[in-house]
C-alpha cells in the first residue's frame, strides 16, 4: 500500500464498469487503447480519478481494491472506492444509473501543480532555487531564495550561504533583519563579530572585539575570584542579585563601619589602596585641617587629669544641695500623699448614703413587683357596666407611684375588656373591666401582675 499522503499519477488507466448508485465501481476491464488500474497499481493504493456515463460526471480520489490482494476471498473484483470533491451531484456522489461508465486516472485541474515560467511575471527556475506558491496551483521561482542541499543551508538574499539560514544585506535593509517571538539556541551560540557598533559609537574602527555568546544572559559578576583580573574588593561593597534580571545591591556591613580606604597605620604613609568597609581609627580624622573642631590625642592625655579634678570638685560641691533637694521633694510627696488620703475618705462617706438612697428608689424600677394571683373569679355585669376587681399584691403601697399591668391567663368571656389598673392600696391593686354586653355567667383564672415603680 503507498502512503495515504501521496498519489501515483499513471499515463492511459482507464476501465469500464457497469456498477449503479453510489457504491464502489467494480472495474470491469481495460477500455481499448488503455491498461487497467491493477496492472498499475498495488492493493489499497491512493488514485486521483475521474469517472462519467457520458451525462453525469465525478472526479475525485479513491483506493483500489485488488481482489487478488484480498486473502479472504470477500472481494470478487476489482474495486474503486470513492470519495469524490468534484462532482455533477453538488460535488458528492452522482447516485448512476444502468449502462456503462468509464473511470479512468486524471490529474484534478484543483490538485494540480504548475510550472508557470513563460507565464508574465513567473520566472524560469534555476539550481538550488526554491519554489513559492505563486497562486493555488502554480509554482514561482524567486532567485533571492536558495537552498544548499550539501551544506543543509537556507539563503536569503545571498546567493552562497554558507550557515544553517544566512542572511544577506546590511544591518540598514530591511530584509536583512528577523523578528521572531523567541530563539532557541544550540551549543553553537550567537556569534557577534568584531567592530559592531562602530558607526553607532562614531569611530572609524571600534575596540569591540567580538566573540560568540552561548547562553541567553551574560551574567554581571564583581571581581571576587576573576582570574586575572583586577582585585577591586568591590565584592565586599556590592552584589548582583542573580542571573537574569539582575539589580545591583549594597551588602550589608557590620554597624560601626565605615566606608573608607586603607587603615594608614604606617610609617611611612602606606600606599594607596581600594576603599573597604572598617572600623574607624583615630589617625583616619585629619587633625591639621579641623583642629578648631577635634583634639587631637596628645591634648586628650594631657587634659585628663584636670577633667576628673574638676568633675569631681563639681560633684561635691553640689552634694549637700542635691541632698537637701531630694528631702524636699520626698517631704512634699508624703504630704500630698497623706492630705489625698483624707479627702478620699471624706468623698467617700457624703457619697456613700447618696450611692444608697439612689439603689433603694431604683430598686422599684430595674426590678418591678410581680404576683400571680391564683382562681381569680370576675362578676357578672350588666349592659355598658363597669366593675373594679382588687388583687393582693405584696410590696406596693400607695405612697409612690406606679405602672400597673395585669395579664389574664386566657381569654375574656362575652367581649369584656379589662381597661386599666392601679395600686389601690398597700399591697393591693385593682383592674377595671367593662362589659359592653350582659355577662350573666361570672369568669374564674388566673392573673399575672407586675408593678414598676416610677
Amino acid at each position: 500500500m503507498g502512503e495515504q499522503n501521496t498519489v501515483q499519477l499513471k499515463d492511459r488507466v482507464k476501465e469500464l464498469t457497469y456498477s449503479t448508485g453510489t457504491t464502489n465501481f467494480a472495474l470491469a476491464g481495460a477500455a481499448q487503447g488503455f491498461s487497467s488500474f491493477a496492472s498499475n497499481y498495488p492493493h489499497n493504493e491512493v488514485v486521483f480519478y475521474a469517472a462519467t456515463d457520458g451525462s453525469a460526471y465525478e472526479v475525485g480520489s479513491g483506493v483500489l481494491l485488488r481482489e487478488d490482494a484480498d486473502p479472504g476471498d470477500t472481494i470478487t473484483v476489482d474495486q474503486l472506492e470513492r470519495y469524490p470533491f468534484y462532482s455533477s451531484n453538488n460535488n458528492g456522489k452522482v447516485n448512476f444509473g444502468p449502462g456503462v461508465k468509464e473511470v479512468y486516472v486524471t490529474y484534478p485541474a484543483t490538485h494540480s501543480v504548475i510550472m508557470g515560467s513563460g507565464l508574465p511575471n513567473l520566472n524560469v527556475p534555476k539550481r538550488k532555487g526554491i519554489a513559492v506558491w505563486d497562486s493555488e496551483n502554480i509554482l514561482n521561482y524567486f532567485s533571492n531564495f536558495t537552498y544548499d542541499s550539501a551544506l543543509s543551508s537556507l539563503g536569503i538574499n545571498k546567493t552562497n550561504s554558507i550557515y544553517g539560514i544566512d542572511l544577506g544585506g546590511s544591518a540598514e535593509e530591511y530584509y536583512s533583519r528577523v523578528r521572531a517571538s523567541g530563539y532557541f539556541v544550540g551549543p553553537t551560540g550567537v556569534e557577534f563579530r568584531a567592530g559592531n557598533g562602530d558607526t553607532a559609537l562614531g569611530l572609524t574602527t571600534s575596540p569591540y572585539a567580538g566573540g560568540t555568546q552561548y547562553v541567553h544572559f551574560s551574567p554581571n559578576l564583581t571581581d571576587a575570584g576573576s582570574p586575572g583580573g583586577v582585585q577591586t574588593n568591590s565584592h565586599l561593597v556590592v552584589e548582583v542579585s542573580g542571573d537574569v534580571n539582575q539589580y545591583i545591591l549594597f551588602k550589608k556591613q557590620d554597624a560601626h563601619t565605615v566606608f573608607a580606604g586603607p587603615d594608614d597605620d604606617c610609617e611611612p604613609s602606606c600606599e594607596d589602596d581600594y576603599p573597604t568597609f572598617r572600623s574607624l581609627v583615630l589617625k583616619d580624622l585629619p587633625m591639621a585641617s579641623l583642629s578648631g573642631q577635634f583634639t587631637s590625642f596628645d591634648d586628650l592625655i594631657a587634659t585628663s587629669g584636670s577633667l576628673v579634678e574638676y568633675t569631681n570638685s563639681k560633684v561635691d560641691a553640689s552634694g549637700d544641695y542635691l541632698y537637701e533637694y531630694a528631702s524636699g521633694i520626698q517631704d512634699n510627696l508624703t504630704a500630698h500623699i497623706t492630705q489625698s488620703d483624707s479627702d478620699f475618705d471624706t468623698f467617700e462617706l457624703a457619697t456613700s448614703g447618696r450611692v444608697d438612697t439612689y439603689l433603694d428608689n431604683a430598686s422599684g424600677i430595674l426590678f418591678p413587683v410581680k404576683a400571680i394571683v391564683i382562681d381569680k373569679t370576675i362578676p357578672t355585669f350588666t349592659a355598658n357596666e363597669v366593675k373594679a376587681v382588687s388583687f393582693a399584691v405584696n410590696g406596693v403601697d400607695a405612697d409612690n407611684n406606679y405602672t400597673v399591668v395585669i395579664s389574664p391567663s386566657g381569654n375574656l368571656t362575652q367581649n369584656v375588656l379589662l381597661t386599666h389598673a392601679f395600686v389601690a392600696g398597700d399591697n393591693e391593686v385593682s383592674g377595671i373591666f367593662y362589659a359592653p354586653t350582659i355577662v350573666n355567667n361570672s369568669q374564674t383564672m388566673d392573673f399575672f401582675i407586675s408593678a414598676h415603680k416610677m
